[in-house]
């Protein structure tokens, strides 16, 4: 089974894309179509600078449709974005040239294993602070590492956003600094401690000592991306 939810179809359109940019201005651009599936699309050459949560409109051939934006990168002077639809698929778009719904068996090559600690299964109360933001936010952390943390939260964030998080471990806060690594929408988000004490530090491990359930990574090992290569090459 792959890592997509939904086959993909690769094409090239160009379309319409609207809404507001981190400014609150509205904008109206050009923009290309890369490849689509039933709820969700590729697109490139942005010039607006958009957040991740944000809702868009975007018009392709006769349909219109709302997208919230789930991932953003820089490309050059543009930038690429990924969209998941908001409501249900417009009619013609369903049954002219949209995919049917299917399991995707597309898996990504692997070329390196980012991570560089193993992260366990957990279910840990935390309270997170956002810079300039008074209130706190409460949200749970459903894996943990030495290095960093996932949990879930409400809404995405933006990547780099400094937080202070405190986790409650044995019934008492921990605190440590950290940033955001990555957000998808509805996914959770990724925090990597950047400063933690030496009696954090130890507390995390004690919980990791007594954790089962180590979350499995799907970065490959070598030999196993090798395997990967030759199977996508031939495939290809």
């Amino acid at each position: 089974m792959g890592c997509r939810r939904q086959p993909r179809l690769p094409i090239t359109l160009t379309a319409s894309l609207c809404g507001m940019d981190t400014k609150n201005r509205a904008f109206l651009e050009r923009v290309r179509v890369t490849n689509l599936s039933r709820d969700g699309v590729l697109i490139e050459n942005v010039e607006s600078a958009v957040k991740v949560g944000d809702l868009v409109t975007l018009r392709c051939e006769e349909t219109t449709r709302r997208f919230r934006v789930i991932w953003k990168q820089c490309v050059g002077e543009g930038r690429r974005i990924g969209l998941t639809g908001v409501g249900p698929v417009p009619t013609i778009a369903d049954t002219c040239w949209l995919p049917a719904a299917a399991a995707d068996e597309y898996v990504r090559p692997r070329v390196t294993i980012r991570r560089e600690s193993s992260r366990y299964e957990c279910e840990i109360a935390v309270e997170m602070r956002i810079r300039d933001v008074l209130t706190p936010m409460w949200v749970t952390a459903n894996d943990i590492s030495e290095a960093g943390c996932r949990v879930q939260v409400p809404h995405a964030m933006t990547p780099d956003t400094e937080v202070s998080i405190a986790l409650w471990l044995d019934g008492e806060r921990v605190w440590m600094q950290g940033k955001v690594t990555h957000s998808l929408y509805g996914c959770g988000t990724g925090i990597e401690f950047t400063k933690i004490e030496r009696a954090a530090l130890l507390r995390i491990a004690n919980v990791l000592a007594n954790s089962e359930s180590e979350v499995s990574d799907r970065r490959e090992t070598a030999i196993e991306q090798n395997q990967l290569c030759t199977a996508h090459s031939a495939t290809s």
